[in-house]
């Protein structure tokens, strides 16, 4: 019985979660353009949601979360947009376990953050030039590189601010 409500409550978890990061990423999603930051750029807030699962829930919660944002993108956004969010979702979800895996699971969340911010830009960079069939988009790659970086950092320290809330959010579940 004891195993049965554990699974209960990690499926009721994950779809509050689930949620929490749908309604970030339509948020930001409504946030215009800021002048003077380059084309594309955004924070990843819902991937606050995905990190927090990856290391406090299980990894296959974080890539679940991570693959049904991809398609909310999808159905919302359109098909280049879902590609691009999969892609980018995947790939950081995987360099963070890698991270963590070569770190014995003491690597802060402002590297995990920051090697997830730059994979995630890293692989829509490389599905954007595929779509359009063109190398040149790959000369944005630095550009991504940096903004990788800082939303990497917000996202961390955003990530450790929420922190209690969402540990306390999760044993109320």
């Amino acid at each position: 019985m004891h195993k049965q409500y554990n699974k209960i409550k990690t499926l009721t978890f994950s779809g509050v979660f689930l949620a929490i990061a749908l309604v970030l990423n339509l948020i930001e999603n409504m946030i215009p353009p800021v002048a003077g930051l380059p084309p594309g750029v955004k924070l990843g807030l819902s991937n606050i949601v995905v990190m927090y699962c990856l290391f406090n829930v299980n990894k296959a919660t974080a890539f679940t979360i991570a693959s049904l944002k991809s398609v909310f993108v999808l159905i919302t956004r359109g098909i280049t947009a879902g590609i691009l969010s999969f892609a980018g979702g995947i790939l950081s979800v995987c360099v963070m376990i890698f991270i963590n895996l070569i770190f014995h699971d003491k690597a802060s969340y402002l590297l995990l953050s920051i090697f997830g911010g730059v994979s995630h830009n890293f692989a829509q960079i490389i599905m954007a030039s595929l779509i359009v069939n063109t190398p040149m988009l790959m000369y944005y790659f630095p550009v991504l590189i940096f903004s990788g970086i800082a939303a990497g950092i917000v996202t961390s320290v955003l990530l450790r601010i929420t922190l209690p809330y969402i540990s306390k959010l999760k044993n109320r579940l």
